[in-house]
């Protein structure tokens, strides 16, 4: 039997956020051995220069953007490529494009021959072929056996 002065607390069990009694309104620390985010893992360097050589073809980044990472030549056809394709950027417009495949060949100096198949649009593929070759002491500053650079181009 209850009396009068007892109140019955109208909340139920597990439906309020806090502890009843709680006025603080920030949450408690994770615990300690709680999983986390798993770790995002880096793309591959071929499928990396794909990305960036398709954003540069199609007028979504400034070719600027692969500054110290294309070598000299392959640079000068990046800049012929880039006039020569504007229907790649036409094709592309409202739409995102996207590499479909990429495939490479690592020769036996350890470079990589990489063909892509790229999409701008959802029935519009063309090609990318380039040579990445890895970086060296002359590449200069931060360049190792990691960093990639682009010598050859094309696109059809």
């Amino acid at each position: 039997m209850r009396t009068p002065t007892q109140t019955v607390s109208a909340r139920r069990p597990g439906s309020g956020t806090a502890p009843p009694g709680r006025r603080d309104t920030r949450r408690p620390a994770a615990r300690p051995g709680a999983a986390l985010r798993p770790a995002v893992r880096p793309l591959p360097p071929h499928v990396w220069f794909a990305g960036r050589l398709l954003d540069v073809l199609t007028g979504r980044q400034p070719l600027t953007c692969l500054a110290g990472r294309v070598r000299d030549e392959a640079y000068q056809r990046l800049w012929e490529l880039q006039a020569a394709r504007t229907d790649w950027r036409a094709r592309a417009r409202g739409r995102t494009p996207y590499v479909y495949r990429c495939r490479y060949f690592r020769t036996a100096g350890g470079a990589l021959e990489v063909t892509a198949v790229v999409a701008l649009d959802h029935d519009v593929f063309r090609a990318l072929a380039f040579r990445l070759e890895p970086g060296d002491e002359e590449s200069g500053p931060g360049y190792g056996r990691e960093r990639w650079r682009c010598t050859q181009v094309a696109a059809r």
